[in-house]
């Protein structure tokens, strides 16, 4: 019996590759078939039982933010990820604060100051360490100390 020396990918390189690819179909195709095609469906992960579907939600709109741009991002995108703040599971919630921290740039002031700070802060306080760390990480990056 041969065995296949190529190794297998982890299954977060498959997510990782999936979102960039999507970051180039919204390139190709525009925002406007985004907002359209792509992001609702994304969104409808968020409120999926499996943690990981809700996690690649996550992945999806740090890669989607910036292809899309300002206001679908925070018409669209912010409000799911600021809901997810919520999670019950640690590991959304820590890369909800990473996920704010990637598309706190792209977010005006008033977004960053009034809706962003405010969940960045209450998982500052999280019993979770991860999500502590990641979510006191933002609010240094984002400068909203």
């Amino acid at each position: 019996m041969t065995v296949c020396p190529s190794p297998l990918l982890p299954v977060y390189a498959i997510r990782e590759a999936a979102t960039n690819n999507l970051m180039k179909l919204v390139q190709k195709f525009g925002t406007e078939w985004a907002q359209n095609t792509i992001v609702p469906r994304v969104l409808v992960m968020a409120n999926d039982p499996n943690y990981l579907h809700r996690m690649t939600t996550l992945f999806c709109i740090n890669a989607l933010s910036e292809a899309c741009g300002q206001e679908i991002t925070t018409k669209q995108m912010l409000p799911i990820v600021l809901k997810m703040a919520g999670d019950q599971v640690a590991n959304v919630r820590f890369n909800v604060a990473k996920s704010l921290q990637k598309i706190g740039p792209i977010l005006d002031t008033d977004a960053l100051q009034e809706e962003v700070k405010p969940v960045l802060q209450k998982l500052g306080q999280d019993e979770d360490m991860d999500v502590k760390y990641f979510a006191q990480e933002a609010i240094s990056v984002l400068a909203l100390a």
